[in-house]
């Protein structure tokens, strides 16, 4: 569904910013302040088959956290007072606590059936802040961020997420990036797995989920991006190509380019001018660097190829739009991934790229019923997107271990958990998809007919196994 096809689907355009040395010519790097520590978010536990685990009971949510539960199939099933949904099995509880749960669950029975998503009412977060048309040129400017940050590095992937964010009202506490930022490989952050997790957990901590929209192809970038601002949306932006091209001319006076032409960066756009008769246009920057906070880029449609408008992001509180109904067209493969390859299908909202075994497997994802569904299904196809992302966009040497270790900072997944172990599980309209650990850093995507038969293939895979 739309609020969902988030971080992923916009993977090849931020491709080139996997070597993004981003920091300003003849800047001193900001000092960070102390990381302020952070309460991890409550999340539920996930295990596979009620196995008995060695050396005793495994954690499991406890009464005075649980609003309600439903017990089934040798498996507890459990809404947490936080609105979060938890699943574990029976056997991780002791005789006493069985007798305790049944009485529980029956006193506050969760029940089961068909659900849709229900969007608590959060006022919409008013963003346009100047909205005219004066002597035939029209002015769209949304509001700065709360707080202007300095990247700390050659970290403007992680800067202007926390300034997109904030601008869409999803503030983001000092605390919470230099988390990040202080732990990562200083040189090279985007060589780091835990950059691209703690990107991702920007997003996923968010409440209520962030609502993501793409280029759709039915209109060249800076229109579509023009729109979007119109709609009072931030625009994830990069200029990929060549940075310089877009500075102003009195900055680039005053600092010497020292570095390589083809340094990519990212950015937010939040506002623009333009004049439909001069075809005279403006975008305004919101960057990530002290000396140069933010500026106006004169642009005509041939700097499309110097500025990449990557994604648009909804105010806080503003409902979901209409979904369209998708219908996949040719499909092309671009390469393989793993065991899998990245097609781009032809739709009659523009080209889609997506990951899967087959074209018409990659066809199918496309064309995905996009209607109300319960939130496990939505939180499931939603990380399955970030899954995606990550394979898509992370250096090869360390995606693996950034998608296993998204999956255990978001699930507490135990660092001894027996392997192979079922992470997540998610119910779609083509079937289960399974996200099963087979080694404390590799976790991978299948799809199954049931968790044992998911455990049975991962074993199956593991390697020096007999087919």
């Amino acid at each position: 569904m739309q609020p969902f096809r988030s971080l992923a689907c916009g993977a090849a355009l931020t491709a080139s910013l996997v070597l993004a040395g981003c920091k300003p010519a003849s800047q001193t790097e900001a000092k960070a302040p102390k990381p302020v520590p952070v309460a991890p978010t409550p999340a539920p536990e996930l295990t596979p088959e009620p196995v008995k685990a060695k050396g005793g009971p495994k954690p499991h949510p406890k009464l005075e956290e649980i609003a309600s539960a439903r017990i089934e199939g040798g498996y507890v099933t459990v809404m947490l007072k936080n609105g979060r949904k938890g699943l574990f099995p029976l056997v991780d509880l002791t005789d006493a606590e069985v007798e305790e749960m049944k009485t529980f669950a029956a006193a506050n029975p969760l029940v089961k059936g068909k659900s849709s998503v229900v969007t608590a009412k959060v006022e919409v977060k008013k963003t346009i802040e100047k909205s005219e048309t004066v002597n035939g040129t029209e002015t769209v400017q949304l509001c700065a961020p709360a707080k202007l940050r300095d990247q700390i590095g050659p970290t403007c992937m992680f800067y202007a997420r926390v300034h997109y964010l904030d601008i869409a009202g999803y503030g983001v506490a000092d605390g919470e990036t230099y988390k990040v930022i202080n732990t990562v490989n200083q040189a090279e952050p985007y060589r780091d797995y835990r950059y691209h997790v703690g990107m991702q957990l920007l997003f996923l901590k968010q409440k209520p989920s962030p609502i993501v929209h793409f280029p759709e192809g039915t209109l060249p970038p800076f229109e579509w991006a023009r729109r979007e601002l119109r709609k009072g949306r931030p625009i994830l932006a990069a200029l990929p190509e060549n940075i310089w091209l877009s500075l102003p001319a009195d900055y680039l006076a005053t600092h010497p380019f020292e570095g390589n032409s083809k340094i990519g960066h990212q950015v937010v756009i939040n506002g623009f001018t333009y004049n439909a008769a001069t075809k005279k246009a403006t975008f305004h920057v919101v960057n990530s660097w002290r000396v140069l906070a933010e500026f106006d880029v004169p642009v005509e449609p041939r700097d499309e190829k110097n500025i990449v408008m990557e994604q648009s992001l909804s105010p806080k509180g503003e409902p979901p739009e209409q979904a369209v109904k998708i219908v996949a067209g040719a499909v092309t493969l671009l390469k393989p991934v793993g065991k899998q390859n990245l097609y781009s299908v032809e739709t009659n909202v523009g080209p889609q790229k997506v990951m899967a075994v087959s074209e018409e497997r990659a066809k199918q994802l496309v064309e995905l019923d996009t209607s109300a569904k319960d939130m496990e299904t939505v939180f499931g196809e939603y990380f399955i997107q970030i899954y995606d992302y990550i394979y898509f966009n992370a250096d090869p040497k360390i995606r693996d271990i950034a998608a296993a270790e998204l999956l255990s900072e978001v699930f507490k997944i135990p660092a001894n958990v027996a392997l192979p172990h079922v992470d997540l599980e998610v119910k779609g309209a083509l079937g289960r998809t399974y996200f099963v650990r087979t080694a404390p850093d590799k976790v991978v995507k299948l799809m199954a007919g049931s968790t044992a038969e998911a455990l049975d293939q991962a074993r199956r895979m593991a390697p020096g196994a007999k087919p």
